[in-house]
């Protein structure tokens, strides 16, 4: 594995040692041809001070495994970033508040442990796109790039659950399939809470994509044009 990349002067730009090692666990290459069973997924959630993944910073960011089929409530992750500005409005939302009794940690550093966490596991998260992309935004200040995880969104495990002919609802929140799917919503807007909804939406709609005969993960990977 070569872990810098090149400009186009053949200079080789060195990558931080945090990078590197979030970069081994690619080293070897999945294999996907196994039962959705068998996978190991980490579902996420992040909590920020606006929708811009490149002007917007993280305020928080929840995390928890799913292994051996179940999710492992033991092993979740949940950080508070230290925040430099103040949002009133989001923090209506969010209820983060810039100065409480909150333990907090850099941005950096919690880069650094959300890539320790996540390795190199299959990525849930419910419209995971700009989870993705305001992580990929934060990793890029701190000598890193995009994230090579594999990523679900259950929005899309939704639709195919629905069959090819369905058509999303533009409303389709996590708070409108938490009550679709009868999930208790009371951690909702804290990204460790929403991670353990999304967790549990992901579990629920494996099982209806089963008996649609989707029991192998690649297949479970397969991306789905989503029509509004």
């Amino acid at each position: 594995m070569i872990f810098g990349i090149f400009n186009k002067k053949k200079k080789q730009i060195n990558h931080p040692e945090y990078w590197k090692k979030y970069l081994s666990y690619f080293e070897n290459e999945q294999n996907l041809k196994i039962p959705i069973s068998e996978a190991n997924f980490v579902v996420i959630d992040v909590e920020s001070n606006g929708l811009n993944p490149k002007r917007d910073k993280i305020l928080s960011i929840g995390a928890v495994k799913i292994k051996n089929n179940q999710i492992n409530i033991s092993n979740s992750f949940e950080i508070f970033i230290e925040q430099e500005e103040f949002n009133p409005d989001t923090a209506l939302v969010h209820g983060i508040l810039k100065k409480n009794t909150l333990d907090k940690i850099s941005e950096q550093n919690a880069v650094i442990e959300l890539l320790e966490f996540i390795k190199n596991d299959i990525i849930i998260g419910h419209s995971i796109f700009f989870d993705i992309s305001i992580i990929n935004e934060t990793i890029k200040h701190y000598g890193g790039n995009n994230i090579l995880n594999k990523w679900i969104d259950t929005i899309n495990l939704y639709k195919r659950s629905k069959g090819e002919d369905y058509k999303i609802d533009s409303s389709l929140s996590l708070d409108t399939l938490s009550d679709e799917f009868n999930i208790p919503k009371s951690d909702r807007h804290n990204a460790a809470g929403d991670a353990l909804i999304t967790a549990i939406l992901f579990m629920k709609l494996t099982g209806r994509l089963k008996q649609r005969g989707i029991t192998e993960l690649a297949n479970l990977l397969k991306k789905k044009r989503i029509i509004f």
